[in-house]
């Protein structure tokens, strides 16, 4: 995103297809140097044109809030599904043995998540 200088937005959205537009996506951030929330909306038209609106201050929040129902999913929320389920990212692995005398080896991660791999 660009506003006073380049920076990365705090969220991504994903939005429905409309009549006109497809591969909607609307990104949303705060200018590091003058703190405006600036958003911006990608689309790509059926006819092969790429169509970027930018907006900043109360135009953005306007814009979000009109968008606001078109949503279908964020990148926060992939990202935190998938650090909440099984392990993600960078794992290590840790054997544990029981009483009976089986090992179980487990594959975790650095949020907390463990999985049964194999017991033996």
């Amino acid at each position: 995103m660009r506003h006073c200088c380049k920076f990365k937005p705090d969220d991504i959205y994903y939005l429905k297809e409309t009549n006109i537009c497809s591969n909607r996506i609307l990104s949303i951030g705060f200018c590091p140097i003058c703190q405006k929330p600036v958003a911006e909306l990608v689309e790509y038209s059926f006819t092969g044109a790429l169509n970027r609106i930018s907006l900043s201050g109360i135009n953005a929040q306007n814009m979000m809030i009109s968008l606001q129902d078109e949503i279908l999913y964020s990148a926060r929320e992939i990202n935190f599904r998938n650090a909440k389920s099984k392990p993600y990212g960078w794992k290590y692995g840790i054997n544990k043995e029981c009483k009976n005398g089986k090992i179980k080896q487990y594959a975790c991660d650095f949020y907390g998540n463990k999985e049964l791999i194999k017991s033996k």
